[in-house]
């Protein structure tokens, strides 16, 4: 009986540390599966990012910007239909004026041949949120460039 007992009491203890590694298993691959997908988002946002960053610079031609502005119509039109965080946002200064948030089509319509500009990003703060307003713009530091997944967000395009 005190045989069987302590047979029992091993089988328990084997069950139990089966049990332990099966479930130190599955958390590792969770792991791993979440870095994974980090690093693709990563790769994916500095591929994006980088149709975008050929055209920074300060002095690009009202060509290169249409062009930038037609790239930007269609990533939004494309790639924000499925994700939020792809969407971009662009920001117009007129030289004297005030920056302001303007569509492609808009801007398009703004750059003067034969003048130049000023396109980047205003900074490298990221967030989350997808409501941008001209309060956003206004509070000083400018609107956050970055979504939080790395893909930009606003670019700003001054004339100079």
């Amino acid at each position: 009986m005190e045989n069987a007992s302590k047979a029992l009491i091993i089988a328990g203890a084997i069950l139990i540390s089966i049990l332990i590694i099966g479930l130190g298993v599955f958390i590792y691959q969770q792991a791993q599966s979440a870095v994974s997908k980090a690093n693709v988002n990563s790769q994916e946002a500095q591929a994006q990012n980088q149709q975008f960053e050929n055209y920074f610079g300060d002095k690009v031609s009202a060509q290169q910007v249409k062009q930038l502005c037609t790239t930007v119509r269609s990533n939004n039109i494309t790639g924000a239909n499925n994700d939020e965080t792809k969407k971009i946002w662009l920001v117009y200064q007129k030289s004297g004026g005030s920056p302001a948030f303007s569509t492609p089509n808009g801007i398009s319509k703004a750059v003067i041949a034969g003048k130049t500009y000023n396109v980047n990003v205003a900074n490298d703060k990221a967030d989350d949120k997808g409501d941008m307003t001209k309060d956003t713009l206004d509070a000083g530091v400018g609107a956050p460039a970055y979504w939080k997944n790395g893909f930009i967000k606003v670019i700003t395009i001054k004339e100079n």
